[in-house]
């Protein structure tokens, strides 16, 4: 090996760490209040201002304000437009998709990042599943799904079924933007619905000798 390839390496995985730094740095701060968690979740649905998600929940204007604002700063929200409002401006945000990261982005987070980010995410599906039945809308409508099941795979049957996760996100993604769409042109009104889809190895349960 030359002594540029040599020197090289060392620098590269530095690089590394710096990025693997920065993105654990950003998501951590992200989701360090509650109160971001659930502003993302709706962001990730609608167009939503700091002043409509107060009036929504109750929570004073300054401090949503304050986590809106955090949120924009590390690329979580996008500003979608400007509606002048009583002498001033309502900003409009919505949830940029690519800041909540791909699988590179992903890798590159501690464990303990990971696990946090997890398990608010579960909270927050959790909670939003709870309130549509409390609500009555899970069930407003007949063809309404509620699915999920385990079963067993091997590496090819996984690969599979990753990809076709993959395909289907992909796909309820061009859904909403051509509803969205047709909206826009005075088509039928949007509602706001919600999708969930998982794929992970359960834990495998030690099997006790008799």
């Amino acid at each position: 090996m030359s002594e540029k390839k040599r020197q090289s390496a060392p620098v590269g995985q530095r690089a590394n760490a710096e990025t693997a730094g920065l993105i654990d740095r950003r998501l951590t701060k992200a989701i360090a209040h509650p109160l971001r968690l659930q502003v993302l979740a709706l962001a990730s649905e609608r167009t939503i201002s700091p002043s409509e998600y107060s009036e929504e929940t109750g929570a004073s204007l300054s401090t949503v304000a304050y986590h809106f604002r955090k949120l924009f700063e590390l690329g979580f929200l996008e500003l979608v437009e400007e509606i002048p409002k009583r002498g001033s401006k309502e900003h409009r945000y919505r949830a940029c998709r690519r800041a909540m990261g791909g699988n590179g982005d992903w890798q590159e987070l501690d464990r303990a990042t990971q696990a946090g980010v997890r398990i608010a995410g579960f909270q927050d599906l959790i909670a939003r599943c709870t309130q549509a039945v409390s609500a009555g809308s899970f069930d407003s409508r007949d063809d309404a799904i509620f699915y999920w099941a385990g079963g067993n795979m091997d590496e090819t049957g996984w690969e599979e079924f990753v990809e076709a996760s993959r395909q289907l996100i992909e796909r309820v993604k061009a859904i909403e933007d051509a509803s969205a769409e047709r909206a826009a042109e005075g088509g039928e009104e949007c509602f706001p619905t919600t999708f969930a889809i998982t794929a992970f190895e359960s834990p495998r349960v030690e099997r006790r000798e008799r």
